[in-house]
């Protein structure tokens, strides 16, 4: 594995890091490294109107006020 170093990075933003990688119980390098992962591995393709159709025909039972009322139950 190789490593990587970032120079000037602001204290602000390395202080938000921290916070969020505390919240979620990670060291800022495993935050950092689970933030990496994740950006290299996104698809860069855009959405289509055919994902969206896709997406609202998959997911019409949220809108569903009665579904949505028995999920809680």
């Amino acid at each position: 594995m190789r490593d990587i170093l970032i120079r000037d990075v602001p204290d602000d933003v390395v202080a938000a890091i921290d916070a969020r990688a505390a919240r979620l119980g990670l060291s800022r390098t495993q935050y950092l490294r689970r933030r990496l992962t994740q950006d290299a591995r996104t698809d860069d393709a855009p959405v289509t109107v055919d994902d969206l159709r896709s997406f609202a025909t998959r997911f019409a039972a949220l809108a569903d006020d009665e579904v949505m009322s028995q999920s809680w139950q």
